[in-house]
């Protein structure tokens, strides 16, 4: 079979790009791996690909979600096993593209069959945030399970409440149910590479980027979200630039402080996702300039394993 490729990278580094390029030169189909493109109510916020961006290639698994669900690493997981199949019996690669790294750790190491936890628990902890704030939120994270929060680099809210949740939810340990893990993908079938732009360039694609998304409809978009009144909790309303102009429609902010803090919050977001690439499993080949590039396209080209 062909190999399995997976893009990694942060927001902005050209990841879209990229694939296409892989998978003209190998014969691929494209699949999201990044975990807010899953939603149907981010086409611009997210940087979804444009049908021009996808040029003839397959793309799969992109604004397929309602961002009323509770979507999740494991119901993503869940989806890109099969798909994955699909597409290597057509006799194609599977190229998986995002900078979500908890998806490309459960594809390539495995996920727990975490019993689901209520929604009674998972409001609770929310509230437990708003009112002690997320150094308390840590502390009641260490002091359920701190081999799970070891690995939380910085105050990442999502997490924290996961290991929370599933502590008090199921009554063990996230780090536990982890233990017991079978990989989606083994990683000897797989190809994983992680885009390294300097970060000066890859500062300014930000800042440009959210700029073009306000010129294409991202605060019509924003307000068709907040229209529907989704549940502040729910993963979507967590979108960086999204949240940011919240602030703005309700008169908290101007425009401009808004975008300007959209965009210092997408630095920083670029910023802790390549620290999660180059410290957390899985480890990828680090390609920072066209030239690296062009040798990871030849050295996939005609693999077969």
């Amino acid at each position: 079979m062909k190999p399995v490729i997976c893009i990694a990278g942060p927001t902005a580094s050209g990841k879209s790009a990229y694939a296409l390029d892989v998978a003209e030169a190998v014969g691929g189909e494209i699949i999201n791996a990044d975990a807010l493109q899953v939603y149907a109510d981010l086409r611009i916020l997210s940087a979804r690909p444009t049908k021009s961006e996808m040029g003839n290639v397959p793309h799969h698994m992109f604004g397929h979600v309602s961002g009323d669900i509770r979507y999740s690493t494991g119901a993503w997981l869940r989806a890109v096993e099969p798909l994955i199949l699909e597409v290597l019996a057509r006799g194609k690669s599977p190229i998986l593209i995002g900078g979500t790294g908890l998806y490309f750790r459960a594809l390539l190491q495995g996920m727990a069959n975490i019993p689901a936890v209520s929604e009674a628990v998972q409001r609770e902890t929310a509230l437990e945030l708003e009112r002690e704030g997320i150094g308390a939120l840590r502390e009641r994270a260490t002091d359920l399970d701190p081999i799970a929060t070891a690995r939380v680099l910085g105050n990442d809210p999502q997490r924290l409440q996961r290991i929370v949740n599933v502590a008090k939810g199921t009554g063990q340990a996230l780090s536990i149910w982890q233990a017991d893990t079978r990989p989606v993908v083994p990683s000897r079938f797989a190809k994983f590479c992680v885009l390294t732009p300097p970060r000066e360039i890859l500062y300014d694609r930000i800042n440009a980027r959210y700029d073009q998304m306000l010129r294409h409809g991202g605060l019509d978009e924003a307000k068709a979200v907040f229209d529907k009144a989704v549940d502040e909790g729910l993963p979507v309303m967590k979108a960086i630039g999204l949240r940011q102009l919240r602030r703005y429609f309700d008169d908290l902010c101007s425009l401009d402080e808004a975008v300007e803090d959209a965009k210092r919050e997408s630095r920083r977001f670029a910023k802790r996702q390549m620290t999660w690439f180059r410290n957390q499993p899985p480890k990828g080949v680090f390609l920072a300039n066209r030239s690296d590039r062009d040798a990871f396209i030849k050295s996939v080209k005609g693999l077969m394993f």
